[in-house]
C-alpha cells in the first residue's frame, strides 16, 4: 500500500506492517515502534544513496515487518560488485548511528531506556541484515560472490534456500517461546514466515529477469526500428566478465570471438552474452558460449 514519496520515490507498507503498528499501539509500544519506522527508513537511504551514486533508478521502497526493500529498475547482477556495494551499506549505516549515539550521549539530555533501545534496534538490524540469506542484504552480498564463479540463477537459488532455512529456525524458535507462554513467540513464528515468502519470491524472480531483459530490448528496437551497434572482438579465451566491461549502453554490442591465431570463428550477440551472464558467471569463456559460427 503506498502512503506517500520519499525523495520522490514511491514509499509503500506491507499490511503487514501496519498490523505491527496496530498491535504495539495496543501493548503501549508505540514509540518504539515509529522509532524503528525512522530507524529502517535511515537504513533504506542509505540503499537509495548508493544506488544513485551509481546512476541506479530506484522503482519504490517498501517497509516490511523485519525491515525494508528498496527496489531498482536495474540489472545489478550484471555488476555483482555493485550489488555487493549497494547491500553492504545499510548495516554500515545502522553502524553509524550507533557510532553518533555513543558519542553524542555526553552532551544530550536522552533518557537511558530510550538510548539503550535505540543502541539495541540498530545493532540488531545491522546483525539481521548481515545473515548470508536471501532476502536480507548479507544474502545479496553473498549472492554477488557466488554469481562471480557459478552465474546468477544458482547463486540466487543457494542464497534463497539459506533465507527459507533460517525462516523456518525462526519459526520453531517462535513456537518454542510461544508454548513457555512468551507472547513474543508469535513475533518470530510472524516474521519467519514473512521471511520464508520473501525469500521464495526471490528465487521465482530470478528466472524472470533474464526475460525482463530480453523483452526491454526487443521493445526497444521495436519502438525505435534501428539501434546503433557496437562491435566487440573477443578471443575463446576471453571471460564473460571482460567483455561486459567494454558494453556501453544504449548500445546494442555484437562480440566476435576469434580464435589464439587471431581467426574469426563466430559472434554472440548482447542478449547472447546476457544469457551467458545468468547462467554461468564472470568467469565463463567467451569460446564456451553457444555462438553463431561463420
Amino acid at each position: 500500500m503506498r502512503i506517500g514519496n520519499y525523495f520522490g520515490i514511491p514509499l509503500k507498507v506491507n499490511p503487514f506492517f501496519i498490523l505491527l503498528l496496530a498491535v504495539a499501539f495496543v501493548y503501549g509500544r508505540l514509540g518504539e515502534a515509529l522509532l524503528l519506522f525512522a530507524i529502517v527508513l535511515w537504513h533504506e537511504s542509505f540503499h537509495i544513496l548508493m544506488a544513485k551514486a551509481y546512476r541506479l533508478h530506484v522503482t519504490d521502497i517498501e517497509l516490511l515487518p523485519f525491515g525494508g526493500v528498496t527496489r531498482l529498475e536495474a540489472l545489478l547482477q550484471l555488476n555483482p560488485e555493485l550489488e555487493w556495494l549497494v547491500a553492504i551499506v545499510g548495516p554500515i549505516s545502522n553502524g553509524l548511528l550507533v557510532f553518533f549515539a555513543y558519542g553524542l550521549m555526553p552532551y544530550l539530555d536522552v533518557d537511558l531506556k530510550w538510548f539503550d533501545f535505540f543502541v539495541q534496534a540498530n545493532v540488531g538490524m545491522a546483525a539481521f541484515n548481515l545473515i548470508p540469506a536471501l532476502p536480507l542484504d548479507g544474502g545479496r552480498v553473498l549472492r554477488s560472490l557466488l554469481a562471480k564463479g557459478r552465474g546468477f540463477k544458482d547463486a540466487t537459488r543457494v542464497a534463497a534456500i539459506l533465507g527459507q532455512v533460517l525462516s523456518i529456525v525462526f519459526v520453531g524458535f517462535g513456537a518454542y517461546l510461544a508454548f513457555l507462554g512468551q507472547l513474543q513467540g508469535l513475533m518470530y513464528v510472524f516474521a519467519g514466515v514473512m521471511l520464508f515468502l520473501a525469500a521464495r519470491q526471490e528465487q521465482k524472480n530470478a528466472s524472470y529477469i533474464f526475460m525482463r531483459y530480453l523483452t526491454h530490448k526487443k521493445q526497444e528496437l521495436r519502438l525505435k526500428r534501428v539501434l546503433v551497434a557496437r562491435e566487440i572482438v573477443a578471443t575463446v579465451e576471453t571471460s564473460l566478465g571482460e567483455v561486459l566491461q567494454h558494453v556501453q549502453p544504449p548500445c546494442y554490442h555484437l562480440i566476435w570471438i576469434l580464435d589464439l591465431e587471431g581467426k574469426v570463428i563466430g559472434f554472440i550477440s548482447e542478449i547472447d552474452l546476457i544469457a551467458a551472464l545468468f547462467e554461468h558467471g564472470l568467469a565463463h569463456k567467451v569460446g564456451a558460449v553457444q555462438m553463431h559460427r561463420i
